[in-house]
């Protein structure tokens, strides 16, 4: 990060559950804000902003971060509310710290599938005229994106054992969602256990121009059209374009990294997230995330999914990882690690990001 200086992660809590009823919304992120800062151990000194992920559909009011805000440490000081996945508000979070706005900054992201229609609110997210009347949903693009990965010579053997190490990893992760959760109706080619397991998830981090255990190496960003009609199936272009603006400011190659968690809301997702960031060759993502144990060592969205969490999430579990405190799914000891994003409107939007220890 040569113009602004290193940044660096300070802090890092995370909670996947559901519907638990001894506590509201706000005491979830309030939960997660206060042990992040706790995790960091420098306090409250020298944070100034806060930037959040959070989606009023999601949370279910108007101008939500109205009442969620002050939960995740913004009273009085500066907030910013990117509407879209924890990556990109953390790619914002980092901005700030490289212009100066800040010395030191949290990120929180959350969603509580437990209080909201998911399907619902993926319905609302796409044009009002041609595609909502249609009930398309953004599971049904992933059923969409899946059907051309196997049409193109996918590796057909790789899905079921891909499967099975995702919930093997899911098992093994002790921040995983345990019990509860939902899954939603599959669409063809898609099985149940393809799905994610919708959750109440919340992450924040506490990042920093000081000196940490963990640094920032390269980020990149990266936007597909809107319609789902003018991208290509089963590519992830978006993806490929982060995944290399990131590498080429980390200055390495994907052969260079150590641990890998890619976001996706099906597995197939995930898989084709592996072949665009180029480590894996095109069809052979489901079998690299079946057969390497530095893809997704978390469990991927088998562990607890709600946007716009996610991609905080993964980047969370990379940066346990890389401090040797992951658990029962710790892989070895990394130096490096790759963690993306994908927004809303069926990953329109991606953001990748690479972190080392120091």
């Amino acid at each position: 990060m040569a113009e602004g200086g290193d940044i660096f992660i300070e802090g890092v809590a995370m909670e996947i559950s559901w519907a638990d009823a001894r506590r509201s919304l706000p005491e979830l992120i309030f939960s997660s804000t206060t042990r992040a800062i706790d995790d960091a151990g420098r306090g409250w000194e020298g944070i100034e902003s806060v930037v959040l992920a959070a989606h009023d559909l999601v949370d279910g009011r108007s101008l939500s971060s109205m009442v969620t805000a002050p939960a995740a440490g913004a009273y009085l000081r500066d907030e910013v509310r990117y509407g879209d996945d924890g990556a990109g508000a953390f790619a914002a979070a980092v901005n700030r710290l490289e212009a100066g706005e800040c010395e030191r900054t949290i990120v929180s992201a959350w969603g509580r599938a437990s209080e909201h229609d998911v399907e619902g609110v993926s319905r609302a997210l796409f044009d009002p005229v041609f595609f909502r009347p249609l009930g398309i949903e953004e599971l049904h693009v992933s059923a969409m994106n899946a059907q051309r990965w196997l049409i193109d010579g996918g590796d057909v053997a790789s899905v079921a054992e891909a499967n099975q190490r995702r919930e093997m990893m899911r098992r093994a992760n002790p921040r995983a969602l345990k019990e509860g959760g939902r899954q939603s109706v599959p669409s063809y080619p898609l099985e149940a256990s393809h799905l994610p397991r919708w959750a109440d998830v919340t992450v924040t981090m506490v990042l920093s121009r000081r000196p940490a255990s963990v640094r920032l190496r390269g980020i990149g960003l990266s936007s597909e059209p809107y319609w789902p009609g003018d991208r290509r199936l089963a590519r992830a272009d978006a993806l490929r374009m982060a995944a290399q603006r990131a590498l080429s400011e980390a200055q390495m190659t994907v052969d260079q990294i150590d641990l890998f968690e890619v976001d996706g809301l099906t597995i197939f997702d995930e898989g084709i997230a592996l072949e665009a960031i180029g480590l894996a060759e095109k069809g052979g993502g489901l079998r690299r995330l079946a057969d390497d144990p530095r893809c997704n060592p978390s469990g991927g969205g088998a562990s607890g999914y709600c946007a716009p969490a996610m991609g905080l999430i993964r980047l969370a579990e990379a940066t346990l990882q890389l401090q040797g405190r992951a658990g029962g799914n710790q892989q070895g000891t990394p130096r490096v690690a790759f963690a993306s994003g994908s927004s809303i409107i069926a990953g329109q939007t991606q953001t990748a990001v690479i972190v080392e220890a120091v």
